[in-house]
C-alpha cells in the first residue's frame, strides 16, 4: 500500500497520470533485441545512479561531486557502444533525441555547479523531465 502511495504521488508530482503510468498502454512500442534493451536499461540505471548521487552531494553543498558524476553523464564520456549495437537503426528519433537532450543536461548541469549551488536542483528538474517524458511515452518491447 505504501509503494502504491508513493508511485501515485510521484507521477502526480511528475505531471503523469498514475493509470497511464502503470499500464504503459499509451507508451509506444521500441521493438529491439534483448541485448539492446538491456543495454539501454543499463544506460538508463546509470542516469538514475547519477541523479541519486547529485541530489546527496548537493544536500552536502559538494559541488566538486556533483560536477565529477554529472561529467561522466555528458556528451563525450561515454564508449559509443548503442552504436555499434545498432540501436540508432531500431530507436525512433525522438527516442535519440531524448536520451541526447539527457546527456546535454548533465553537461550543463555540470558547468553550473562549478559555479556554486544555485540553480542546480532546477537544472536536475529539467533533465529529469526528460526521464519522466520519455518512460511515459515509450515502452521497449524485445522482438523474438
Amino acid at each position: 500500500m505504501k509503494k502504491v502511495m508513493i508511485a501515485a504521488a510521484m507521477t502526480a508530482t511528475l505531471g503523469l497520470t498514475t493509470s497511464a503510468y502503470a499500464a504503459g498502454a499509451d507508451r509506444e512500442p521500441i521493438y529491439v533485441s534483448a541485448e539492446q534493451r538491456e543495454f539501454i536499461l543499463t544506460e538508463m540505471r546509470e542516469f538514475l545512479e547519477t541523479v541519486q548521487d547529485i541530489v546527496l552531494a548537493s544536500a552536502e553543498k559538494d559541488m566538486d561531486t556533483v560536477v565529477e558524476v554529472a561529467r561522466k553523464m555528458a556528451p563525450g564520456a561515454g564508449g559509443g557502444m548503442g552504436r555499434q549495437m545498432g540501436l540508432n537503426k531500431v530507436l525512433p528519433l525522438e527516442f535519440r533525441q531524448m536520451g541526447a537532450g539527457t546527456h546535454r543536461a548533465f553537461g550543463e548541469l555540470a558547468q553550473a555547479a562549478e559555479f556554486g549551488p544555485e540553480g542546480v536542483l532546477a537544472d536536475l528538474g529539467t533533465l529529469m523531465s526528460n526521464c519522466t517524458g520519455c518512460h511515459a511515452t515509450y515502452q521497449l518491447v524485445v522482438k523474438e
